[in-house]
């Protein structure tokens, strides 16, 4: 969920206020966050976003989103950006509607996009069901997953996870055979669905009382 942020900050400034008040800085790097941009009323004009490089260098860029990498296959530079000029170090777009970026000085002040996240990883090794509970207790529920920009922002969260694997609200029915997302049925068999810390993060079927780290939804 991005939050336009009609205030002029320097681009730390904005990353501070971000961080503060929502999760981060906002990321712009597929085609679902560019249609999510759509629904963003602004002004014409250069808006902070959460890509810098280190200073005095002209080498490769960072999300300032931790634990998120940098892809340049999903770059959206302006033409003849980056410039080159290595005192320009922090990331921007040029408007809503262009969705083009560019690099200005980190020091001048813009207007900034931030992102608020729905999803925490919890870094507590627990069974399926007292991660459940845990999530209800303190926030909402285990995450679920039902489209491929939660997926990629739960994989970004699992590369930090302390155990092989993390538990998600997926559980398993023996009787039937297939998967469900977590509601108060009960699970006859004791099954539910983890995504895998490393790799290409694949969904697996684990017995409920193995302990894992667990992604919750706010």
């Amino acid at each position: 969920e991005y939050h336009y942020v009609n205030k002029n900050m320097t681009w730390t400034g904005a990353q501070q206020h971000s961080r503060k008040e929502y999760t981060d800085l906002a990321t712009v790097s597929t085609m679902a966050d560019v249609e999510k941009l759509r629904e963003i009323h602004c002004e014409n004009k250069e808006i902070w976003i959460g890509l810098f490089k280190q200073t005095g260098t002209n080498v490769t860029s960072h999300w300032s989103l931790p634990g998120l990498q940098f892809s340049e296959s999903q770059a959206k530079w302006k033409r003849g950006e980056p410039d080159g000029v290595t005192s320009e170090t922090c990331g921007a777009i040029i408007n809503i509607t262009e969705k083009k970026w560019l690099d200005m000085p980190c020091m001048d002040p813009a207007y900034f996009l931030c992102y608020n996240d729905h999803v925490i990883l919890i870094k507590e090794n627990r069974t399926w069901e007292e991660a459940l509970y845990y999530c209800r207790h303190h926030h909402h529920d285990l995450v679920t997953i039902t489209n491929m920009d939660e997926q990629r922002w739960v994989q970004e969260k699992t590369k930090n996870a302390s155990s092989p694997f993390v538990w998600t609200g997926l559980r398993y029915t023996c009787t039937q055979g297939f998967c469900f997302w977590v509601s108060d049925e009960v699970n006859e068999c004791d099954m539910s669905g983890a995504m895998e810390t490393g790799g290409e993060h694949k969904w697996f079927k684990k017995h409920d009382e193995e302990k894992f780290n667990f992604i919750s939804s706010k």
